[in-house]
């Protein structure tokens, strides 16, 4: 996987689209990452489950990014220090769609490069090796998708940092400068 937070630049294209729920959006595409540290105190040999599945991005990761947002949503002090709009009403189901949207790109994005992947669990029981690790081995496909997410993050914020006129070190040392820009581009 790339860092967990790297996740973000490939939700990053489609904020836009998701006007009133791109918080939900962003944080679907890292919610699937929880169960790693999760299972990894359970014992298990290869943290992946259920939320690295697609069904899972479709249920529980969705689920549980509706309640972490909920959660965010209900601290007014960490929503005005961000500079986070405040949230429109909107249906449950548009919610949960951009959950889903969010969670479905990180678990294509891991299957891509990953020898150990229950993206079709339940039905298929077993892992399947992504396409990327099938020609390249697991340690050139995660090096290539890193690099590619630098790549994609650094693109970001140097036209972020353009198009807002904020300097560079400005932008990088503001938690709601980042959150703008990472989050709720509207420029």
């Amino acid at each position: 996987m790339p860092i967990t937070i790297l996740h973000v630049v490939y939700v990053w294209p489609i904020l836009r689209r998701f006007r009133n729920e791109r918080l939900t959006l962003v944080i679907g595409s890292i919610i699937p990452d929880l169960e790693i540290p999760l299972l990894t105190m359970m014992g298990y040999a290869i943290p992946r489950g259920l939320a690295h599945s697609i069904i899972g991005a479709l249920t529980i990761d969705s689920l549980i990014v509706l309640l972490a947002t909920k959660i965010i949503y209900s601290f007014p002090r960490v929503i005005s220090s961000l500079g986070v709009n405040p949230r429109s009403s909107v249906s449950l189901i548009y919610s949960w769609n951009a959950a889903s949207v969010g969670a479905l790109t990180h678990v294509l994005i891991d299957y891509l490069h990953h020898s150990y992947n229950p993206i079709l669990w339940p039905i298929i029981n077993d892992y399947i090796e992504g396409p990327l690790t099938i020609f390249l081995g697991y340690l050139y496909a995660s090096l290539l998708l890193h690099i590619i997410s630098i790549i994609l993050l650094t693109s970001i914020i140097l036209y972020s940092s353009r198009i807002l006129k904020i300097s560079l070190r400005r932008l990088l040392s503001s938690p709601s400068n980042l959150y703008r820009v990472l989050v709720e581009p509207d420029f």
